[in-house]
């Protein structure tokens, strides 16, 4: 029997562009499952591995049950290819998850079609029905530490590497397994609310030409940009009805401080960006409390993101929101590729993040 990913036949996980039939998985840890009884479970997934380096090929990680860690972990080396998910020799219910592991900036992530079969009684496999979404569901805006970026591997790396990305290690993924919610990511690294990390360089320039609360607005404006090629005036638009999370857990900041740099009117232009982006992700959540949080890498912009939390809440009473102070990471608990934090530090953080949204939504 073959299938594709569509919502009648898989549960999915995170903002996906479903076309032609084809279920893309973009943002970090976007994900689709499905259940069924048989002996055996084929994907046809098709990527654009040939316009990258080996180095920013698509990740993803195939998950049996409710276990935490994966059963396999695949490079997606060529533009298509046939994965098997699934086999053994008897007749087996399984339930089946491929969750993105590399980012949206790098090599795409399309499931074309699933197979399953039954060797043992062949024609008799069977489609279950898909697994059901978790009660809470959290989402998180952010930037690379919210993607895993680097996580695996090591400060001493002179290049990124996709293989070295782990969503499930970071502080985001971390945080919803503490809550024992569903997560939705949207996340990409480099970019911030402002600009873009720029460097150190004194007379570097802003850069504002790939941000966030742009990011905010579509599907996937990475898949569209990079893989289909569309003009913006054609991306897919989130539709906001499809997910309403409880709880909006932003971390943004890192990479506007290396614009910001402690210059007052700069860090106001942030400050004041913040609010505006609070505001955005309020008109679109109502019903959704917000954590505002940083610390970990850079604190430079930590009591700038605190004043700008409490200016949207003087404003906006009916939304409840809060700060949360990271403690900046330890060399002690290691540094990932680019001083990213280390799975150590991420869980750190989530604890932080998850103690404030038990209080504040009294899970």
């Amino acid at each position: 029997m073959k299938f594709q990913a569509d919502k009648k036949h898989v549960s999915v996980t995170g903002r996906t562009i479903y076309r032609e039939g084809i279920r893309y998985l973009g943002y970090s840890a976007t994900s689709i499952s499905f259940k069924f009884a048989g002996t055996k479970a084929t994907a046809e997934i098709v990527s654009d591995a040939s316009k990258h380096t080996e180095k920013e090929w698509a990740w993803i990680a195939i998950y049996y049950g409710q276990d935490r860690d994966p059963a396999k972990r695949l490079r997606l080396e060529q533009d298509r290819q046939t994965i098997v998910l699934f086999e053994t020799q008897q007749t087996t219910e399984k339930q089946i998850t491929i969750v993105k592991y590399s980012e949206a900036e790098y090599a795409a992530c399309g499931i074309v079609s699933i197979e399953i079969t039954d060797e043992v009684n062949p024609g008799e496999e069977i489609l279950l029905s898909p697994p059901v979404h978790k009660k809470r569901q959290i989402e998180f805006f952010g930037d690379s530490i919210t993607c895993g970026y680097g996580v695996e591997g090591d400060v001493s790396d002179e290049i990124f590497d996709t293989a070295d990305e782990n969503p499930t290690k970071s502080y985001s993924l971390l945080t919803a397994e503490l809550l024992d919610a569903e997560p939705n990511l949207v996340s990409w690294n480099g970019k911030g609310v402002i600009t873009a990390y720029i460097g150190e360089e004194e007379d570097a320039q802003i850069d504002d030409s790939w941000l966030m609360p742009m990011l905010y607005e579509y599907t996937d404006a990475g898949l569209e940009r990079d893989y289909f090629a569309n003009e913006q005036s054609d991306w897919e638009t989130w539709n906001f009805e499809e997910y309403k999370p409880q709880l909006v857990v932003i971390y943004l900041g890192t990479n506007d401080a290396s614009y910001t740099r402690d210059i007052p009117d700069r860090q106001k232009q942030f400050e004041d960006a913040y609010v505006k982006l609070l505001h955005q992700v309020h008109e679109h959540n109502p019903n959704a409390a917000i954590i505002t949080t940083i610390g970990a890498m850079d604190q430079r912009l930590n009591t700038t993101i605190d004043a700008a939390t409490a200016c949207f809440a003087k404003v906006t009473p009916d939304c409840t929101i809060r700060y949360v102070q990271l403690p900046l990471q330890d060399e002690v608990d290691g540094l990932g590729t680019y001083w990213h934090p280390t799975e150590k530090t991420n869980r750190k953080c989530a604890r932080l993040i998850a103690d404030a949204a038990k209080e504040m939504l009294q899970w």
